[in-house]
């Protein structure tokens, strides 16, 4: 081996070390000066190695992803600049958010790219992603075990592992359920496997993941699931239609239902929310009349017909959801990018001071537009369009993971406020990372095909 082979060869696995090592931390409380570190000796490292390979025509088949990214970024600072009232405010939040997903991004694009024509190296970074997940999973399932041992029930907001709380730990586990779901789909369908893991492994894998979810019991992590497995199955049933009977297919749909049904019925009865949710919607959708909504402070001054304090979180969430729409119709262009856009166009329309939506795209629809909603919504499509159509012709693992992510990723941004933060880094990193591969793959299969005989 030349010297330079080996420079490149040390330098591509530093890289990834770098880089699990980031994804390892990227969810841990109090760790960003170490985050953007690895994040950015990632980026230099896997630019490197990128470069040495000469790429022609990188942009095969992720076209349609990078241009509409590049353009919803571009879009972002004309709003900032020229449209909203607060443009420092703007651009230091676009500095400090979506510079470090576009980071985030290139990290995951640019590792893809150096590593896409290796299969075994492919094979064991996704392992190595995986596991990571599995460690927090573990810790997570570790503390609501131990709780439930001590005290019979698991205490919901302790259950949050090294993360900020049960939603973020929740978002790893989905995170990880994508990985074990795509492989659990190659191995039925293909006899394959992709990841270096044991059947019994994988399946011990899963239950921990499973019972992780029961110790977080969010709801909207459960309506996350629920898209996913939808996914999943719909594409299992259309690979495997030809050897199945129509018995099997009826259980495994009704499997795809039973399972979101039991994780709703539990978070049902250990969520004391649920019981009081249908008598808060119309209270929560009067938004002029009823404007509790807009500060925490307010939370005590509303109540149902018994006279019980509605819930603030079933409240809160359905109401600055409906407030938010109204808000992105008044100011179609936006009011500038940002985490609290919501909050300065609630200031700006009430003079009152408010935080986030919880709702990523509603967050997204106040702070970019019409415009900037559509060209996010475009991007993500366009991800998943990218994963259906690799999949479908080459039947690789990673297109399918990119499609279940994407789904999932995108079920959830309406429901929770993950186009911000750590969580908008880690999706952007491993659909990039996850995208680049599968392009490859169907650039590989396209060659393939249109190549003459012999």
């Amino acid at each position: 081996m030349s010297d330079t082979g080996g420079i490149k060869k040390v330098s591509q696995w530093v890289g990834l070390a770098l880089l699990t090592s980031l994804f390892a931390v990227w969810p841990v409380v109090h760790t960003i000066s170490l985050r953007d570190l690895l994040l950015v000796s990632g980026v230099g490292i896997f630019s490197y190695l990128a470069v040495q390979k000469h790429p022609s025509r990188w942009w095969s088949c992720i076209e349609w992803p990078v241009g509409l990214y590049f353009t919803l970024t571009l879009w972002m600072l004309v709003v900032a600049v020229f449209i909203s009232p607060e443009t420092n405010w703007s651009l230091n939040e676009i500095r400090g958010q979506w510079l470090k997903g576009v980071l985030a991004l290139l990290a995951g694009g640019l590792a893809g790219f150096a590593i896409r024509q290796d299969p075994t190296v492919r094979r064991i970074v996704v392992t190595l992603f995986l596991v990571t997940l599995l460690l927090h999973i573990v810790y997570v399932d570790y503390l609501g075990l131990k709780m439930l041992l001590k005290n019979g029930q698991i205490l919901r907001d302790l259950a949050g592992g090294l993360t900020q709380g049960p939603d973020a730990s929740n978002y790893l586990t989905n995170m990880l359920l994508v990985l074990l779901l795509a492989e659990t789909f190659i191995r039925l369908t293909y006899r394959q496997r992709y990841l270096s893991l044991p059947n019994a492994a994988l399946f011990v894998a899963i239950l921990l993941a499973l019972f992780s979810v029961y110790a977080e019991s969010v709801r909207n992590g459960i309506v996350e699931i629920a898209f996913i497995l939808l996914v999943f199955v719909v594409l299992f049933v259309l690979e495997n239609r030809q050897r199945m009977s129509k018995a099997i297919i009826v259980l495994i749909v009704s499997t795809a239902f039973v399972i979101p049904g039991v994780f709703s019925y539990l978070s049902y009865k250990m969520d004391v929310r649920w019981e009081t949710f249908f008598e808060t919607v119309p209270l929560a959708l009067d938004t002029d009349t009823n404007r509790q909504w807009i500060s925490i402070k307010k939370k005590d001054e509303l109540k149902l017909s018994s006279g019980e304090l509605v819930d603030w979180s079933n409240y809160m969430r359905l109401a600055r959801m409906k407030a938010g729409i109204d808000l992105t119709l008044e100011n179609p262009w936006g009011v500038g990018f940002g985490r609290n856009a919501f909050g300065h166009a609630v200031m700006k329309k009430y003079g009152e001071s408010s935080s986030h939506s919880h709702s990523g795209l509603i967050d997204l629809a106040v702070g970019t537009g019409i415009p900037g909603t559509l060209l996010w919504i475009g991007f993500l499509t366009s991800l998943a369009t990218l994963g259906w159509r690799s999949f479908r012709r080459t039947q690789d693992y990673c297109a399918l993971a990119l499609l279940l992510l994407v789904t999932g990723y995108g079920t959830r941004m309406v429901l929770d406020s993950t186009i911000r933060d750590h969580m908008l880094q880690m999706f952007l990193f491993l659909a990039a990372f996850l995208a680049v591969i599968a392009a490859g793959q169907l650039a590989r299969q396209r060659a393939l095909t249109a190549a003459p005989p012999g």
